[in-house]
């Protein structure tokens, strides 16, 4: 059957040839797992895996299957979804944080100051949303093995990319430390008050070298930000219109899913029995099996599920490009880099389950953005992705319910650490290569796990055969 129930043990269905029909409907809470003893341990790792994400604003979605898969001994199929509602759990924690610093900042309550870029972030939303459900349709197509080689290339190449950007920011930050040092301690007179340089200009003045140095630093970014950036809090218009948007994508993945399925079982697919009476289906008065017995009318819902969010994003996309390019003058070099990176990393997040911030975070580091900002932001963007792909994951049934709540809990808790710890290390040592190294610790380990999964891919081949399988015909 197409709802067949979970059993009591968290690897239960491994090996079986059933893997991919097993489902969990989202108003079953078997909270029998949670007082297992894998659970402790993984929620144990969980806990200090999500303040090392959320201080870097990766996600963790990367790191996060790999512990699910190895310290909570959970399938693929289990994992992948299960990760997504961590994810999102930490996403909210860290955005409360980052709204709260930035409202602080601007209200002149406090020393911090706005950690969210809102222009990048109008950027990459819309972008990553179109690439996430491209990922989505392209997943049964492409081989799981090619894309974790990929992604672990990708992650070893920003790794060293960031690790360099960390070492480049270090060695600046010495040479001002020395250059302070060397500074006259006083400019003597009792008029030295007035019109006296301020220390980073003596620096600057006293050391040509560290202003060549920081010359090539700008020069290697990938693109050239503009100089003024709107900082803050997002718009209710820009929140609206992300709502709006994310709706219209999670309906579409999420009754796609459905549609298919009751089409499968009108047809005679007998592994899809009962998908018609599903409750998502229940909301159209029982007349889904009908439409879809109906084949012009089943093709017409079917392309609309499919084109109106694609084509939503795109317009929304186009349009926050032309308004950065003219409203705050982005270089349209700039907008369209941007924007196809978001479109990859929706790409990859929609293929292989990673999180959208795991690319995103290095990514606005390569391009100059400030590290407290490149984390805040890329935290926000995460947002959006992970909530996309957790209501979808819930309501097609394959997110176990109870474990959620259990590790979304600890992600919380984590999360809301790891971004207070960000903030703190930003107020008090104003040193951005500390940010800049946790970013790259992460990404590092996220590349060593993505190493991890695909030694588990070789070693559990039927395993995943039958975990893709559902994938594919699951919304991400």
């Amino acid at each position: 059957m197409l709802f067949a129930m979970p059993s009591g043990s968290l690897v239960s269905d491994i090996g079986t040839p059933t893997t991919a029909e097993i489902t969990h409907p989202f108003w079953v809470f078997q909270w029998d797992l949670v007082w297992q003893p894998e659970v402790a341990v993984c929620s144990f790792i969980l806990f200090f895996s999500a303040i090392l994400c959320s201080a870097a604003g990766i996600g963790g979605g990367g790191i996060y299957v790999a512990v699910l898969m190895v310290s909570g001994k959970l399938t693929p199929h289990n994992a992948v979804p299960l990760s997504k509602a961590i994810v999102f759990f930490g996403s909210i924690s860290s955005l409360v944080v980052n709204l709260y610093h930035s409202l602080k900042g601007r209200t002149g309550g406090g020393s911090g100051k706005s950690v969210i870029d809102v222009d990048a972030c109008r950027l990459v939303v819309p972008a990553t949303l179109i690439g996430t459900f491209l990922g989505v349709l392209l997943n049964r197509h492409t081989s799981d093995y090619v894309i974790v080689m990929l992604l672990t290339g990708i992650l070893g190449l920003m790794t060293g990319m960031v690790a360099r950007t960390a070492r480049m920011q270090a060695i600046e930050e010495r040479m001002q430390d020395e250059a302070a040092n060397m500074a006259p301690a006083h400019t003597g007179g009792a008029s030295s008050t007035a019109a006296v340089p301020s220390q980073d200009e003596r620096v600057r003045e006293n050391t040509p070298l560290l202003n060549e140095q920081a010359a090539v630093a700008e020069s290697s970014y990938m693109v050239a930000l503009p100089a003024t950036r709107r900082k803050g809090v997002p718009t209710t218009r820009d929140a609206g219109m992300g709502g709006v948007l994310l709706v219209i994508v999670v309906l579409g993945g999420i009754l796609r899913f459905h549609m298919n399925a009751c089409r499968a079982e009108v047809l005679g697919d007998i592994t899809k029995v009962g998908a018609c009476n599903h409750p998502v289906n229940l909301l159209f008065n029982h007349r889904m099996e009908k439409w879809m017995k109906e084949p012009h009318t089943a093709m017409i819902l079917e392309q609309m599920v499919w084109s109106l969010p694609i084509w939503t994003c795109i317009a929304i996309t186009v349009h926050f490009g032309f308004v950065a390019n003219r409203e705050v003058g982005w270089a349209p070099r700039s907008v369209v880099t941007y924007q196809i990176v978001a479109i990859l990393t929706g790409l990859l997040a929609g293929l292989v389950g990673v999180g959208g911030g795991l690319i995103l975070s290095p990514f606005f580091l390569l391009t100059g953005m400030d590290p407290a900002t490149a984390v805040g932001t890329s935290a926000t963007c995460v947002l959006f992705t992970s909530s996309s792909t957790t209501m979808q994951y819930i309501f097609t049934d394959r997110i176990m319910m109870s474990l959620a709540v259990a590790y979304g809990i600890v992600s919380l808790v984590g999360s809301c650490l790891g971004t207070v710890l960000v903030h703190h290390i930003q107020d008090k040592y104003a040193r951005k290569s500390y940010i800049t190294t946790i970013v790259a610790v992460s990404v590092a380990i996220s590349a060593m796990l993505s190493v991890v999964k695909f030694v588990y891919l070789v070693a559990a081949p039927q395993e995943e055969a039958g975990a893709g399988a559902a994938v594919a015909g699951s919304v991400h």
